[in-house]
Formats: C-alpha cells, structure tokens, sequence
C-alpha cells in the first residue's frame, strides 16, 4: 500500500497543474486566449466572454472526475501489477481529456472570429525584429555558469567508479548528462525570433528578454537541481525509501520552481500586452492547428517557440517533427503496457534448478547461471536477510537484480520473499541469494553440497 501511495502521490498533482495551466489560457496573453488571436473589440464581446466562461466550467468538472477517479483507483483491493497498469492508464486521460475542452474552446472561438470578421487585413504571416532579436541581456550568462554544476554532479560518479561500483556509475553518469544537455537547450534557445505582438519595438524587445530571462534560468536551476540529485542518489543507494522521499522533496521543489517561472512570465506578458490589438498586431492562427500543434511548411526551423509563456514545440510541417510528435503519441497510448509486462512478473515462477554445471535462478526471462567450478561457499537460510534494492526488480512475489545486504555485503538476487529457505552462494566475485518459489530451495541445497563434497552426482552425470 506505501508503494501504491508513493506511485499516486508523485502524480496525482498533474491534475491541478494541468486545471490551473489551461485556466490561465483562457486570460489574454500576446492577444491570445485558448490559442485564438483576437483584437480589443473581440476580447471584450460578451459572445467571447461566454464561451470563454464555459471552457473554465467544462475544464474545471473534468479534472475534478478525474480526482475523484484516482481516489477510486488509489483503494482498489488490487496487485501491485493491476494497480499500475490502472495508474498509468489514468495518466494517459489526465493528459488527454483535459485538452478536450480546450479543443472545443479554440473551435468555437475561431468560428465566432471567422463570423465576426475579427482580425480580417490585420494577419501578418512572417514577421522579423532584427533589432529586438539583438537586444543583450540584462545579466550576462554564459557557458561557465554551467561548469561548477556539472562538475558537483560529476564528482558522485567518480565516488563511485573509485569504490569499483560500476553499476552505481553508470547510474550516476546520468546526472551530469543532463547538465550538459540543459547547457546546449540554453544556447538553442537565443536562436528564436523576437517576440514580435505588434509594431511597438520596445514591447517586443522587453517580450524577447522576458522570454530569454526565464530560459537561462529554467536551464540553470535545472542544471543543479541534477547536482543535488546526484549526491541524494549517491547517499541514499543504501537507504532507498529515504532517498526515494528525498528525491520527490527535491522534484517537488524543482517543479513549484518551473510552475512559478512559466506563471510569472504568462503574467508579465498579460500586463505588458494589455493595450495590444487595437490595429495592427500579429495573426499566426492558420499555423496552429487546435491552438496547440505548429505546422507551416513554409518554415525551415524545426523548434519553435509556444506563443505564450516559455514552453516550446515542434513543426510538424517537418518529417523530423511528425516523427517526434508520433513517437510521443506512442510512448503515451503504449504505456499502460509497462502495467501490463509488471502483472506478468508478478505471476511468473521462480525456480532454482541444478545442471551438470551450474546452478540456475530463473524467473520470467531473467537467468543467472552460476557455475558450479566457481562456488566456493554455499549456506542455507531459514530466514531471509535484510536486503536493500540497487538495481532491479522489488515486487511481493520476486526480488531480483543487484541488492546489498550489511550481513553479506552486494549481493545478486533471485528469489521469491514469500517461500523460504533461502540459498547463499559465494564465488570469487559475486555473492548470490538465490531460492525457489514453490520452496525446493532445501533440496537443491542437498544436492549441490553433496556434488560439493564429492559423495553424490546428479542425475545423468
């Protein structure tokens, strides 16, 4: 029951967020709302203001169904399998359903705008600042700023290469990865176009410095929140339900950062573009397909920017694009089967078995072989120890994968907690904790300390 409180806990506020997030389209930002470009008179139209109001009704009824899905879902008398295949199936409709009425919104908005003649001689399609786009920053960044990050989240894998945990590094090595990732998304970033509204240049270049402010820090808080990331997951290999609450206080605090800097710039951009559209201003809507999805096959660029607050998109006028856009599609429709591939762990057998040259564990399509040449220690344990997980799989029914032991050191596991005995086998390098589900481990054990001893042989040797 914790696991399945910790899984919901890490999750469940996507449902808020994504409410307050698409709320806040419905405020003009840019001359925009619900991905509808709009002049003063159409902003302020009670027709407008109307279909906007019920968007907000509509939006606000969907998530709160799927709150009180999730509070069903959460005391379901259920497996941990079924549970997460559940889990991750909500996750797909708190992503999917909420954007439906906001599909209806931007729907019936640009059918009012096309009825209305709203923005009729005022489109520009193309539109360039060279000057905005040149402006400087207020406060220089550059690549240094990301050295010392990089190298606090780096020196955790050279801890753990040093005490010859490979296992442990490479894991590690992910942190620091990221920093640089983050460091060349900060420089892709000042390649956008100005934030052109409409033909005041000082509102465009204060837009475009807004925009370039709240990149370098989105990129530069991420970059060390993946420092201390590394370190709570270097101190807390050892402890991993302390370094599991640890690393949702850091996400936790990471995310309300993110939140924070995308609602202030959405409200800088509000205020400063309050007075806009009142002549000329900028109209892209035939570009944005539903006001969420680019696509112009007249532009070259692959990444551009949303039009509001600080996220980005992709042109999926581009082969790249639709590709990317597709294989997002389908991670997200193909993830409850994660669920699906856990419930046939669950179910599946562990089964020790001993050959003419090895001992076997085996469960699923997992397969340790251990060679019998090799053993040189084999002990049988009525009790199971205590074992901490490093890398592997934690379920009722099986442990396996890398644990670690303080009795016995690092251990290799395979074997089911709920059927004892147990089976303890030391080679010259690994130690092995190993056991049968339908608990034979016993007689496996006979068997193989008499091959062991040289009294008996096994069948067919």
């Amino acid at each position: 029951m914790i696991a399945r409180l910790i899984l919901w806990g890490s999750t469940i506020w996507l449902v808020p967020l994504m409410y307050f997030l698409l709320k806040n389209e419905a405020k003009f930002k840019k001359n925009i709302a619900v991905g509808v470009t709009l002049p003063q008179e159409g902003r302020a139209h009670p027709d407008t203001l109307a279909i906007l109001s019920r968007f907000r009704r509509e939006l606000g009824w969907t998530c709160l169904t799927l709150l009180a899905l999730a509070a069903v879902l959460i005391l379901l008398p259920v497996s941990f399998g079924l549970a997460l295949t559940l889990f991750l199936v909500w996750t797909d409709l708190c992503v999917i359903l909420p954007v439906v009425p906001y599909i209806r919104c931007n729907r019936t908005l640009k059918a009012l705008k096309r009825e209305r003649g709203w923005g009729s001689g005022r489109r520009q399609t193309a539109v360039a600042d060279l000057r905005a786009a040149a402006q400087p920053e207020e406060k220089k960044l550059s690549a240094r700023s990301f050295v010392l990050p990089l190298v606090v989240s780096a020196l955790p894998v050279w801890w753990a290469l040093g005490w010859g945990d490979t296992l442990e590094g490479l894991i590690l090595l992910l942190n620091p990865g990221c920093v640089a990732l983050f460091w060349l998304c900060w420089r892709f970033a000042f390649r956008r176009k100005a934030e052109v509204v409409d033909d005041n240049e000082d509102l465009t270049a204060a837009l475009t410095r807004l925009r370039r402010r709240a990149w370098r820090r989105c990129w530069l808080w991420g970059a060390w929140f993946m420092a201390l990331f590394s370190w709570t997951m270097l101190l807390t290999f050892d402890r991993p339900l302390a370094g599991l609450i640890l690393m949702l206080v850091l996400s936790a605090a990471m995310v309300a950062a993110m939140v924070g800097l995308e609602f202030r710039l959405r409200r800088l951009q509000e205020k400063l573009t309050a007075d806009s559209g009142r002549d000329y201003y900028v109209d892209e809507d035939d570009k944005w397909l539903w006001g969420m999805f680019y696509y112009d096959p007249n532009d070259s660029r692959l990444v551009i920017n949303a039009r509001v607050g600080l996220n980005t998109t992709v042109n999926l006028a581009r082969p790249v694009g639709k590709v990317l856009m597709a294989a997002v599609a389908a991670l997200l429709l193909l993830m409850p089967l994660a669920g699906v591939w856990v419930m046939g762990e669950e179910r599946a057998p562990v089964t020790l078995t001993l050959t003419d040259t090895a001992l076997v564990a085996a469960h699923a399509g997992t397969r340790y072989e251990i060679p019998l040449e090799e053993i040189q220690r084999a002990e049988l344990l009525e009790e199971l120890p205590a074992i901490r997980r490093v890398a592997g799989t934690a379920m009722d029914t099986v442990d396996k994968g890398r644990w670690r032991c303080e009795a016995y050191g690092p251990l290799t596991v395979c074997l089911d907690p709920r059927t004892g005995p147990w089976l303890l086998v030391e080679t010259e390098e690994t130690t092995w904790l190993v056991g049968a589900g339908d608990g034979t481990s016993g007689e496996t054990y006979t068997a193989l300390r008499a091959l062991l001893d040289g009294r008996t042989a096994p069948a067919g040797q």
